[in-house]
């Protein structure tokens, strides 16, 4: 991660380049780190105390508070960037999946929970993604008891090889399942549902061969 580029829209100039001094004069110190929560001082003529947190282990915000006059009156202060520069100096694991700094009370961007809450569609699909990559391997082997299998070409594998990485194994290809498949898919990549230009046109791609193999 690289904190300037994930997180200097949040804060005003003249507080990363504070922060940054407070940092390169070492003036910073973590005194706990956890994936959720850390609590850092930074020294100077009064000396701040600064807390980071976030609600769970992967959530894409965290809030920040501090003691300084500034933090008190709801801003993202020096202080707070001073520390994340530690962070990330130091590899925490806190700043993992980090995309939005907030300030006392502010609220999250509707946008960055969804892209959490398509995270936590993954997670829950990891199951069953195992049971019917278990499934294709049984079939497999039954096939490889029987005889030479029948082969697809090789872009055709690969597109069936996604569709089944992404939980959607076609063991028996169809247009149908196939149309159910991307269906279903396009509800987790498209970008207005929390995923990503790339991972759709990814989508669309191997959904074009299996296509133009069925129609030829």
């Amino acid at each position: 991660m690289e904190i300037e580029a994930d997180f200097s829209s949040f804060f005003g100039s003249q507080e990363r380049s504070k922060g940054a001094e407070l940092f390169r004069k070492d003036l910073v110190s973590i005194s706990s780190s956890s994936d959720t929560d850390v609590r850092a001082y930074v020294k100077g003529s009064s000396s701040c105390r600064v807390v980071l947190a976030a609600d769970e282990v992967g959530a894409a915000a965290f809030t920040s508070t501090c003691s300084c006059p500034q933090a008190r009156k709801g801003n993202l202060c020096k202080h707070v960037w001073a520390v994340l520069l530690k962070l990330e100096e130091n590899g925490a694991d806190f700043l993992n999946g980090k995309e939005e700094a907030l300030a006392p009370n502010e609220k999250p961007n509707p946008l960055n929970e969804a892209r959490q809450a398509k995270q936590e569609e993954y997670k829950a699909q990891q199951k069953q993604k195992g049971k019917e990559r278990n499934k294709e391997i049984r079939q497999r082997k039954k096939q490889e008891e029987r005889g030479p299998a029948f082969t697809y070409p090789e872009p055709v594998q690969e597109s069936l090889d996604y569709f089944s990485a992404n939980g959607f194994p076609m063991s028996d290809l169809n247009m149908e399942s196939l149309l159910n498949a991307r269906k279903l898919l396009s509800r987790v990549f498209h970008p207005d549902k929390g995923g990503t230009h790339e991972e759709i046109l990814e989508l669309n791609s191997h959904f074009e061969v299996l296509q133009s193999y069925l129609e030829s």
